[in-house]
């Protein structure tokens, strides 16, 4: 049976193991663990951590019904988000802290604290804007310093997007300008409240960017001589079948990880729009209707209180305390399609700009299982497991990153298709 870990120090903790994207998370590092010691003969270490012991104990019990796989020597860490030195204690013991705790911008700051200080990196799946751009301007240099990374937006927000951009570039022949995603999910299933909880936040507190980003990037990136055209509320994409519903989600991960490829690396960033892609027109209204709806649930305080005690009654059961049916789960399926143009020659010696119109394109496609809880923990864990095994190929020595910024040059991709998702690169 597995017990309170006395000072261990361990490759992987998964703290907030206890919550329901937690869970999934728990047994995919079980497998990820199985498969590191019997393929690759390589032993993975590793720790749940949360506030409590009995419900860490439960955690580990449904995992092991879930997966088959005997959990007994995975250590048990108590640690409190609310206690600023059990996180300490926590993070000294850990090499990649796997953070689960949300919404991030109530909980998230204290973790982050306590792994730059320790020398623990660290993964979220935090999709709030607010909160990833503040503690890049917060903890960015000390996370330098300390030779760690701090990567948020680790799960369904952004991966597909920033991963599928780094696979584009580089199976681009050529230079690209701009890029469109369109996602679509097979298979229904409820979101669990956390995610709402979340995303109201994160919409409630959207004019703290501007603030937050001014101070972040005191200059603008230079402007583009051929820009991307702004698509309105509902457009179709005759190419894919599709009418596209703007959801800029991924948008603000994007742009830091642009800003760093131009800032440090010197490299053109690209332009990025970001959609929900609905079969029909009047589905794509409904949606639009939907998202206003949401918009005015989280804009005014007293609205935003109804949605999050009433979530079930608000959402028309979207959202679920419960969460999401196993079965739903295992239906589900995304597909993210990008579209990318550019230029199939380089820039011409002593330009900064091409000043042809650009001529090339190419199509890549991202596929994994259900995204709200499958596909981010196995994104997640695989965060985790570049920055334990490929530490050396992460960009930097350290610092507060994008997916993106930290792991273009390492075998994130190799590692979540070897997973169970899938990366493809044609020809428009």
């Amino acid at each position: 049976m597995a017990s309170l870990a006395s000072g261990q120090r361990y490759d992987l903790v998964v703290f907030g193991a206890t919550g329901f994207t937690g869970q999934y998370v728990v047994e995919e590092v079980s497998r990820v663990a199985q498969q590191e010691g019997t393929e690759r003969k390589i032993p993975l270490s590793w720790a749940v951590a949360g506030r409590s012991k009995d419900k860490l104990m439960k955690t580990l019990a449904a995992a092991t019904k879930e997966t088959g796989l005997n959990l007994e020597e995975v250590g048990v860490i108590l640690a409190d988000t609310s206690d600023q030195e059990s996180l300490n204690k926590m993070a000294s013991q850990s090499n990649v802290v796997i953070n689960c705790v949300g919404p991030y911008q109530l909980y998230g700051e204290p973790v982050v604290r306590a792994c730059v200080e320790a020398g623990a990196n660290h993964v979220d799946i935090s999709g709030e804007p607010q909160f990833l751009e503040r503690m890049q301007l917060k903890y960015n240099k000390a996370a330098e310093e300390a030779g760690v990374h701090i990567v948020g937006a680790c799960g369904y927000d952004s991966i597909p997007a920033e991963m599928g951009l780094v696979h584009m570039a580089k199976n681009f022949k050529g230079e690209l300008n701009s890029a469109e995603m369109f996602v679509t999910v097979k298979g229904k299933g409820a979101v669990h409240t956390g995610t709402l909880e979340s995303a109201a936040l994160a919409v409630a507190n959207q004019n703290e960017i501007a603030r937050i980003r001014q101070e972040l990037f005191s200059e603008s990136l230079p402007k583009p001589k051929h820009k991307i055209t702004k698509k309105g509320a509902l457009h179709k994409n005759d190419k894919l079948g599709l009418w596209g519903v703007p959801l800029p989600t991924d948008e603000p991960v994007v742009y830091r990880t642009q800003r760093y490829w131009y800032d440090v690396l010197k490299k053109r960033p690209i332009q990025f729009q970001q959609f929900i892609g609905i079969r029909s027109f009047f589905q794509g209204v409904g949606t639009l209707l939907g998202l206003a709806y949401f918009a005015l649930l989280c804009y005014f305080s007293w609205t935003r209180h109804l949605l999050l005690k009433y979530p079930e009654v608000l959402t028309a059961g979207m959202f679920r305390r419960a969460g999401a049916d196993r079965e739903e789960l295992r239906r589900m399926k995304f597909t993210a399609t990008l579209i990318g143009h550019g230029w199939s020659q380089p820039l011409a010696e002593g330009c900064d700009q091409h000043v042809e119109a650009p001529d090339s394109s190419i199509v890549v496609k991202v596929t994994g299982p259900d995204p709200g809880y499958g596909a981010t923990s196995l994104m997640l864990v695989s965060s985790a497991m570049s920055i334990l095994r490929e530490k050396n190929l992460c960009t930097g020595k350290g610092g507060v990153m994008t997916p993106g910024a930290a792991f273009a040059n390492t075998k994130l991709i190799e590692l979540m298709v070897d997973r169970g998702m899938t990366f493809t690169a044609l020809p428009e």
